[in-house]
């Protein structure tokens, strides 16, 4: 019988690397495992979660610890140089980032369930809820699937190729993660805060239209 051969790329390689070391209880491979997983975390989750950093961070922390207890669990493992799920002892659908990613989305519509009633206006996110009784999960649904690995690089590639005046809003509001009244401030061009959010939905808009119609295509 044929030897089967399984070529792994380094990021295959490295990621069973640390899902071992986790179950090893390695400190090393625990500080890289939570150093990946914030990089990868802290490009992208703007391009995901409508929310401010400092809930950011806590929806972070709670994703992590799932996934660190999932590998305790052996609800992923090593074996072979690959991550592998307990599901059905196949290798894990896609990088172990988004996996994380996708537990993050989780914990994100855990999030937005229990601040609904406190959602912040100036959150586009919260301004839906207030304005229009949103379904958070479907806008997350909408945006992010964490089988594909490719739509967190679409909707940065969308945001680019956008008016240069709903590049500008977008870009300062979830990048540079500054508030209305700053970059209000910073477009003298647009006169009054309301004016301003109305301007960020309606970019906002065109942002998920042109997502929606990218994936399907896919």
């Amino acid at each position: 019988m044929a030897k089967i051969v399984n070529f792994r790329t380094p990021t295959q390689a490295r990621e069973a690397r640390l899902v071992r070391g986790i179950a090893e209880k390695s400190r090393a491979a625990q500080n890289e495992l939570y150093a990946y997983c914030y990089d990868y975390y802290s490009d992208n989750y703007r391009a995901v979660f409508f929310t401010v950093e400092q809930s950011a961070d806590e929806i972070f922390q709670d994703a992590f610890i799932a996934l660190w207890e999932n590998i305790e669990k052996g609800r992923l493992y090593e074996r072979d140089g690959m991550v592998m799920t307990d599901k059905d002892h196949k290798p894990l659908n896609g990088s172990l980032l988004t996996y994380f990613m996708g537990i993050a989305r989780n914990k994100y519509r855990e999030w937005t369930r229990d601040r609904i009633t406190t959602a912040d206006c100036d959150i586009e996110l919260g301004k839906q809820i207030r304005d229009k009784g949103f379904d958070s999960d479907a806008l997350i649904d909408e945006v992010y699937d964490p089988d594909e690995n490719g739509v967190i690089e679409i909707i940065a590639d969308v945001i680019s190729h956008m008016s240069p005046r709903c590049y500008e809003i977008l870009s300062k509001f979830y990048y540079e993660e500054k508030d209305l009244d700053t970059i209000l401030l910073e477009i003298p061009s647009i006169t009054t805060k309301n004016a301003l959010k109305t301007k960020k939905h309606s970019c906002m808009e065109t942002l998920r239209s042109s997502v929606l119609e990218i994936r399907a295509t896919m």
